[in-house]
C-alpha cells in the first residue's frame, strides 16, 4: 500500500450536481483495486447513509468502502483515512462549509467537479473552481476536472455551453455520467451500479471510464 491513499474530492458549492451519486459508485470501481476509505463531509450525510445500507444487505459480496467518521472534524477523518487505504473518496459539503472544501482540497490528488449540462450551472460552479485555485497555493500538484453530469446522449454542446466551459478554464473529462435509470434504481436499492449486473453495465462501464481519466497515468 503507498504511504498515502490516492485521494479524489468530489466538490461544487452547488448542490443538486450528483457527487452523492459519483462518490458511491466511484468509491465501489475503487473497491476493485484496493481498500477504498470515505469521507462524508457533507451535513446531509447521504454517504453514510449508503454505506449503513450496504453493510446491512446480507446478499452484498463486493468489497465494500470504508466510512471513517471518527472525528467530528472531516479534516481528520481524511487524514486518518489516508494512512489505512489505497484510496479515499472524500464528498465534500455544499457553499455554507466553504472552508471545510478548501481544507479537503489542500490534500487531494484530484478533484472532480460535477456540472449539470446547463451554461447556467456551469457558471455557478465558478466559486468552486475559484477554492480549487486557493487550495493550490498549498497544493500545487491538484488535479482537476469537470465533470458532466445526467447527459442525455443525443443532445449536443451548444454554444452557450461551450462559452461557459471556456471560461472556467478547467478541464473536462471525455467521459460524462448519462441520465440513466440505473443510478436511480441503485440508489433506492441501496446498492452500486456495479451490484446491478446487466442493468447497471453499462452505467458501471461510465464510472470505470471516469476512474481511468482520474488516476494517475
Amino acid at each position: 500500500m503507498p504511504t498515502r491513499a490516492y485521494t479524489i474530492a468530489l466538490a461544487n458549492l452547488k448542490g443538486g450536481c450528483g457527487k452523492t451519486t459519483i462518490s458511491t459508485n466511484l468509491s465501489a470501481a475503487c473497491a476493485m483495486r484496493g481498500r477504498v476509505g470515505l469521507i462524508d463531509a457533507d451535513p446531509q450525510g447521504a454517504l453514510k447513509h449508503w454505506v449503513d445500507w450496504q453493510q446491512g444487505d446480507s446478499a452484498t459480496t463486493t468489497a465494500l468502502p470504508t466510512l471513517h467518521a471518527e472525528h467530528a472534524n472531516p479534516l481528520d477523518n481524511l487524514l486518518s483515512a489516508q494512512t489505512q487505504n489505497d484510496f479515499v473518496i472524500a464528498d465534500c459539503p455544499p457553499s455554507l462549509d466553504i472552508a471545510i472544501t478548501q481544507a479537503i482540497l489542500t490534500h487531494c490528488d484530484f478533484v472532480l467537479v460535477p456540472v449539470l449540462p446547463s451554461p447556467l450551472d456551469l457558471w455557478a460552479s465558478a466559486q468552486t473552481i475559484d477554492i480549487i485555485h486557493q487550495a493550490r497555493t498549498q497544493n500545487p500538484s491538484l488535479r482537476a476536472a469537470l465533470v458532466l453530469n445526467q447527459t442525455e446522449p443525443k443532445s449536443a454542446m451548444t454554444r452557450a455551453m461551450q462559452q461557459a466551459i471556456a471560461k472556467l478554464n478547467t478541464p473536462v473529462l471525455t467521459t460524462s455520467v448519462r441520465r440513466r435509470a440505473a443510478y436511480r434504481n441503485a440508489v433506492v436499492e441501496g446498492v452500486s451500479v456495479f451490484q446491478l449486473g446487466v442493468r447497471g453495465r453499462e452505467a458501471a462501464n461510465e464510472i470505470q471510464q471516469i476512474l481511468i481519466e482520474v488516476l494517475p497515468q
